[in-house]
């Protein structure tokens, strides 16, 4: 595997690079210090197979060197780096074609899980940052959300549904969503797959944009451990 680490902070480049090599037996990676050395190598060849790109390196105002990455890689996922978790930071990234956004501060086992997810097509979102314990479903008592305007497709999710999509949103993976709730893994993708037509998504990125938008506030999700 071929990875790009474009940063402008060399020791934090130097010490992400090592950390890879630890993680990962077969890979290559090249460095750049901001987007235009990046497009240069990408030029140059050969194409990499992941970049992990800085949101505040020179060359990305207004996430221009997003942009332009992902229109000389298509189909290789572009991800972010970030020190902050800010909710517009995140949409605009992914609105711009980033596959993912990964906080400085994930720890090692946190980044291969994020890693690992982007590279089987998903698209990774850190945790916590749809989702806090001070959101509530807007719904009455029960979960059932009937106090949401009709035609809303928030309404259309059933109870475990919007448990799924609660995690989803919380940046958890069919396998820790299925650990959590005491389902099947194959439980847990019809799950999201059902979720993903009902809110008219292309992905899980989209569905917790998409959630929030229609004014999703869910309650807390208690592990369950029968049924589905």
């Amino acid at each position: 595997m071929r990875v790009l680490i474009a940063d402008d902070h060399t020791l934090f480049r130097r010490g992400l690079a090592l950390l890879l090599r630890t993680q990962y037996s077969d890979v290559s990676i090249v460095e750049a210090g901001d987007s235009d050395e990046a497009l240069r190598m990408i030029d140059a060849g050969p194409a990499p197979d992941l970049v992990l790109c800085d949101l505040a390196m020179p060359g990305m105002t207004r996430l221009a060197g997003l942009r332009e990455l992902v229109r000389r890689l298509p189909g290789v996922p572009v991800v972010m780096l970030s020190a902050y978790a800010d909710r517009d930071d995140i949409v605009r990234s992914i609105e711009a074609g980033a596959r993912g956004y990964i906080l400085k501060s994930t720890s090692d086992e946190g980044l291969k899980s994020a890693l690992s997810l982007v590279m089987a097509g998903e698209t990774y979102l850190p945790g916590g940052v749809f989702l806090d314990e001070q959101r509530r479903w807007i719904g009455d008592q029960s979960g059932s959300g009937s106090r949401l305007p009709a035609g809303n497709p928030l309404n259309e999710l059933t109870p475990r549904q919007r448990d799924v999509l609660s995690l989803m949103m919380d940046g958890l993976s069919n396998k820790e969503i299925a650990r959590h709730l005491g389902l099947l893994e194959s439980t847990v993708k019809a799950h999201v797959k059902t979720i993903l037509d009902k809110l008219s998504a292309n992905n899980r990125t989209q569905a917790a944009i998409l959630a929030a938008e229609f004014g999703w506030r869910p309650a807390g999700v208690k592990p369950h451990h029968q049924g589905s």
